[in-house]
C-alpha cells in the first residue's frame, strides 16, 4: 500500500517558479529577473509563499516542494563525497523541519554554536551555497526521512516514496 502525503498545496505557475529559484539558492535580483517580481517585492512574494504552504521559513518552504515535488533539483554545486556524521544529518533533519538554531540545539543536547558549526559544515559537504539548497538536497537526495518536513509526512525517504508509487 502506497504511503500518502500531506495535501499539496494549490500554488500558481509563479509559486512554483518562486520555490524553485529558492530552492537554487538564487538572491532577490536572481529571483526578480527569472520571475518578472520587482525586486523590492520579492520578500513580500517570498513571505506570501511561506503562508500559502505553511512554512516556518524559506528552508523549509523548498523542503516541503522537494517532497511534494515542485521542485526537482537542489543545484548541488561541488559536493565533497564525504559522508555526513549522525549528528551533522541530525542538524539537517532540524532544518528540513524548519527548526532555527536554538530549537535544533535544544533538541539535540547541543550549543548553538556547535549546531551553526554542524550546519556550516553540512552546507559545504553537501556543495551548496545556502540552508535552502541544502534542505531541498536532503529530500531529493534520501539524506532525511520525509517525516523530518513535519507531521503528516511519511517515515520514509522520498526514493522509497517513488518506488511504491511506481509498484500501485
Amino acid at each position: 500500500m502506497p504511503t500518502a502525503l500531506p495535501d499539496k498545496p494549490d500554488l500558481s505557475e509563479a509559486d512554483v517558479l518562486l520555490l524553485q529559484q529558492l530552492a537554487c539558492g538564487a538572491l532577490h535580483g536572481a529571483i526578480s529577473r527569472a520571475s518578472g517580481i520587482e525586486q523590492v517585492r520579492v520578500g513580500a512574494a517570498i513571505l506570501t509563499l511561506l503562508t500559502k504552504i505553511n512554512a516556518r521559513s524559506r528552508f523549509h518552504a523548498t523542503a516541503l516542494g522537494a517532497g511534494w515535488g515542485l521542485v526537482q533539483d537542489a543545484h548541488v554545486m561541488n559536493p565533497t563525497g564525504n559522508p555526513l556524521s549522525a549528528q551533522h544529518v541530525a542538524v539537517l533533519a532540524g532544518l528540513v523541519g524548519g527548526e532555527d538554531a536554538a530549537v535544533t540545539a535544544e533538541r539535540l543536547d547541543l550549543t548553538v554554536n556547535t549546531v551553526k558549526t554542524y550546519t556550516q559544515t553540512v552546507l559545504r559537504t553537501l556543495g551548496v551555497r545556502s540552508r535552502e539548497q541544502a534542505t531541498a538536497a536532503a529530500v531529493l537526495g534520501d539524506l532525511v526521512p520525509l517525516r523530518a518536513l513535519g507531521v503528516g509526512w511519511p517515515a520514509v525517504k522520498l526514493s522509497r516514496l517513488r518506488q511504491q508509487a511506481k509498484a500501485v
